[in-house]
């Protein structure tokens, strides 16, 4: 889902996968995690042509907190998706980058179809110059088919694991991220959970990490807090304004109230918006910005329904205050390079 811009500081081998993001044309693309994918902008619900999103500068500025991180660090997680590009740079802001996604297939092997070995490559190369920890997302919207062969098979499950480890070994990766969208009933729950225990056991000895996708609404028991690092909580895609500060304090409270440990949630925010007569019609925060140049304190324009500056940085703030594990961003190719940035602007509210 993501598209990235080059950071000219980078070695050759970046170049290829960083090329056609500079040669294409098109307006970003917007797909959520959810039940309703989201569709492309048309001429109906703008009033008028984007223009193209201008690149990055060459030399971005460093984080506002890069002296030192805290001892328990507060983790900045971006979503990368395969049609996106990456943008090495990003990796002065976030702690942890998702590529997206793997499949299962129903055999319990790892279906890596859509992840290219380039992408890959320039994302280690980025960890190897800032650090950042690097995943893989398996399933999302409409990418999740097999998972309920596999999760409610034991065998299959078994197979599952010890693929999925292989893998994350093989190209050294920091873990994987699931996202099951979504488990129907008590016994595909309780797969899911078993699934998630045997590769977190799976994963141990190599001190590899666990994540999961869940909205508020999706209760899948409280074993699932023992299988898992972080939970990725996706506070958006509401009814309406999809993506309210309340709403987001809503969904965190309903995981504490059910048991989930403060320090595994990550509170999710979108950079993309929802018209608020067409819900499916959604915008990236980009076009939002290119469109109508709000300000930074306002979080609706032309009908559409997003997450300003402000806003963002204040459920940055309440993470921080609730001592919650960090903060998740669907997704960083939605983002502006310039100084409107919402990344940016999450640094600046850790550094406060």
């Amino acid at each position: 889902m993501r598209r990235v811009y080059p950071y000219w500081g980078f070695s050759l081998a970046l170049c290829a996968v960083l090329l056609p993001a500079c040669t294409s044309s098109a307006s970003p693309t917007v797909e959520t995690p959810h039940p309703t994918p989201a569709p492309q902008p048309t001429a109906a619900t703008l009033t008028a042509p984007l223009p193209a999103p201008s690149l990055p500068s060459a030399t971005l500025p460093l984080p506002a907190h890069a002296s030192a991180r805290p001892a328990r660090e507060f983790a900045v997680v971006g979503y990368l998706p395969d049609y996106r590009t990456l943008d090495p740079a990003w990796g002065r802001y976030i702690t942890d980058v998702v590529y997206f996604s793997a499949g299962l297939r129903p055999s319990g092997e790892l279906d890596t179809g859509r992840l290219s070995a380039q992408t890959l490559a320039a994302l280690r190369e980025m960890s190897a110059v800032y650090g950042t920890r690097v995943f893989i997302a398996i399933g999302g919207w409409e990418r999740s088919q097999n998972f309920a062969t596999v999760a409610t098979d034991s065998k299959l499950r078994t197979r599952a694991a010890q693929a999925i480890t292989a893998y994350c070994l093989e190209n050294r990766l920091d873990g994987v991220d699931f996202d099951w969208e979504f488990p129907e009933n008590a016994a595909e729950r309780a797969g899911y959970v078993a699934l998630l225990a045997e590769v977190h056991q799976a994963f141990a000895p190599h001190h590899l990490r666990v994540s999961v996708a869940l909205a508020a609404w999706q209760d899948v028991g409280n074993e699932l807090y023992a299988a898992v690092d972080r939970i990725h909580v996706m506070a958006y895609d509401h009814e309406g304004r999809h993506a309210t500060f309340e709403q987001a304090v809503g969904d965190i409270e309903a995981f504490l109230e059910r048991g989930a440990p403060p320090e595994k949630l990550l509170l999710g925010v979108p950079f993309y918006g929802r018209s608020l007569s067409q819900w499916d019609t959604a915008y990236t925060y980009a076009e939002i910005v290119a469109q109508y140049h709000p300000a930074s304190d306002v979080d609706e324009a032309g009908g559409v329904y997003f997450n300003g500056i402000a806003t963002i940085q204040q459920k940055t703030r309440y993470a921080l205050a609730q001592q919650l594990g960090g903060v998740m961003i669907w997704e960083l190719g939605q983002d502006t390079p310039d100084d409107t940035s919402l990344l940016r602007a999450i640094d600046r509210a850790i550094a406060d």
